[in-house]
C-alpha cells in the first residue's frame, strides 16, 4: 500500500516528527510504501477559491491555477491509498502550513485511489485536540469518502515517550496490505489482453487476473448498493470501480452490477438506472446524453460454441452513441454499436449493429422506424 504522510509541523526534529517515523518504520516493515512530505519546508500557498480546477471543458480540470511546490504533493495524493496527517496543535486545530495543504486537495476533488486516512497530532496540552479532530472527522474524512484507521494524540512528555512512539510502529506495522493479484500483470496488460480481439484461454494468466479484479467489483458494488447513497458518493465509488474520474452530471439509481468496471468508459449527461449489470471486460463505452433503463444487461463475452473451448473467454466491446435510449430489460451482446440519437425498446436483444437515428425492437433486435 501506498502511504502519504502530510507533516505539518515546522520543527523537523520535533515531537510530531518522532512519532511520524516511528509510524513510518512500522508500516515500511509491513512492506509498504510511505512518503513523508514535510508541508512546512514546502512553499504552499492557500487555496483561492477560484474554481479553476473545476472549470467544465476547460482542458486544465484537476490542475491548480497556483505553480507553487503543491504541485509536488498533487502525484503522490493521487498514487496514495492512505494519507496521514500530522501536526501539532497550536491553537484548537492544523497548523496553518498543512491546513493549506489540506485546502489545496480540493483541486483533485478526489485523490484516484485514496481509501484510508489517519491522524497523528502532537501537543503541549490534552485540552486542544478537539478542534482538530472534529475537522479531520467531519470535513476531512466525509469530503473524501475515507476509512478511518485511527487518531492518536500525545501530549507533553508523552510526545516522544517509548510507550507513545511503540504504539505508533505498532500502528504502522498492524496495517494490512491490500490485496494483490494472483499473477504479475497489471491493470493495463489485463485490458490489453481483453481488448486484443483474441479468445482468453481458461488458465491463462489475464484469466486469473479476470478472477481477482472481479473480486475486487464486487466489494465496491456492495459498498455502492448496500445503502443509500448521495449523488455525488455514487459518483466517487462509480469513479473509484472504472478507475476514472465520472463527470458531475453523471447519474445512477443503485442497485447496479459489474463484474470488472476497469473497461467502463461513460461520457456526459449518462443515466444509468436501477439493476444494470455491465459485463465489462471486453469495453463498454458510453457516450454522451445516453440514457439507460432499469435492468439492462451490457455483455461484451462470450464463451465457446466449440466444447473445447467452452472455458475460454471471446470479448468485443460495446459502443453506445451519443443521446442513445435504451429502454427496460434490454440486453445488448458483444461487438454491438449503437449508433447515435437511436432508441432500443424495452426488452430487446440487440445482436447486430443499430444505425443512428432509428428505433430498434424484438428478439433478436431489428430496425423497426427512422427517427
Amino acid at each position: 500500500m501506498k502511504i502519504l504522510v502530510l507533516n505539518g509541523s515546522p520543527r523537523p526534529h520535533g515531537n510530531t516528527a518522532a512519532m511520524v517515523a516511528a509510524f513510518a518504520k512500522g508500516a515500511q516493515e509491513n512492506g509498504h510504501q510511505v512518503d513523508v512530505v514535510n508541508v512546512c519546508q514546502k512553499k504552499i500557498a492557500g487555496c483561492l477559491a477560484c474554481e479553476y480546477c473545476h472549470k467544465k471543458d476547460s482542458g486544465h480540470e484537476r490542475q491548480c491555477v497556483q505553480q507553487d511546490d503543491m504541485l509536488e504533493v498533487y502525484p503522490l495524493l493521487d498514487e496514495a491509498e492512505m494519507i496521514v496527517l500530522a501536526s501539532l496543535v497550536y491553537y484548537h486545530s492544523f497548523s496553518g502550513q498543512l491546513q493549506c495543504a489540506i485546502n489545496r486537495i480540493y483541486a483533485l476533488d478526489k485523490p484516484k485511489h485514496l481509501k484510508k486516512a489517519a491522524l497523528i497530532l502532537s501537543s503541549g496540552s490534552d485540552h486542544v485536540y478537539g478542534g482538530a479532530i472534529y475537522e479531520y472527522q467531519n470535513s476531512f474524512l466525509s469530503y473524501l469518502h475515507l476509512e478511518d484507521m485511527g487518531i492518536f494524540t500525545a501530549y507533553n512528555e508523552q510526545n516522544q515517550s517509548p510507550e507513545k512512539l511503540e504504539e505508533l510502529y505498532q500502528f504502522g506495522k498492524s496495517l494490512k496490505a491490500e490485496p494483490q493479484p494472483p499473477v504479475s500483470l497489471t491493470l493495463n496488460e489485463f485490458l490489453s489482453a481483453f481488448e486484443s480481439g483474441q479468445p482468453v484461454r481458461s488458465g491463462s494468466d489475464a484469466m486469473r487476473y479476470s478472477g481477482w479484479i472481479s473480486h475486487q467489483a464486487m466489494k465496491l458494488t456492495t459498498e455502492l448498493n448496500s445503502s443509500y447513497r448521495t449523488p455525488e458518493e455514487i459518483q466517487v465509488i462509480f469513479s473509484e470501480l472504472t478507475g476514472k474520474q465520472v463527470d458531475k452530471t453523471f447519474g445512477m439509481f443503485p442497485p447496479f452490477y459489474t463484474d470488472c468496471g476497469k473497461n467502463i468508459t461513460v461520457g456526459k449527461n449518462v443515466f444509468i438506472n436501477s439493476g444494470c449489470r455491465f459485463q465489462d471486460q471486453g469495453g463498454i463505452f458510453i457516450g454522451d446524453g445516453t440514457l439507460i433503463g432499469h435492468n439492462v444487461v451490457l455483455a461484451t463475452l462470450n464463451h465457446g460454441i466449440s466444447p473445447d473451448e467452452r472455458h475460454d473467454l471471446f470479448p468485443a466491446p460495446i459502443h453506445i452513441g451519443k443521446n442513445v435510449w435504451i429502454g427496460a430489460n434490454a440486453t445488448v451482446l458483444p461487438g454491438v454499436t449503437i449508433g447515435d440519437n437511436a432508441v432500443i425498446a424495452a426488452g430487446a436483444v440487440v445482436t447486430k449493429d443499430v444505425p443512428e437515428n432509428t428505433v430498434a425492437a424484438g428478439v433478436p433486435a431489428k430496425v423497426i422506424r427512422t427517427l
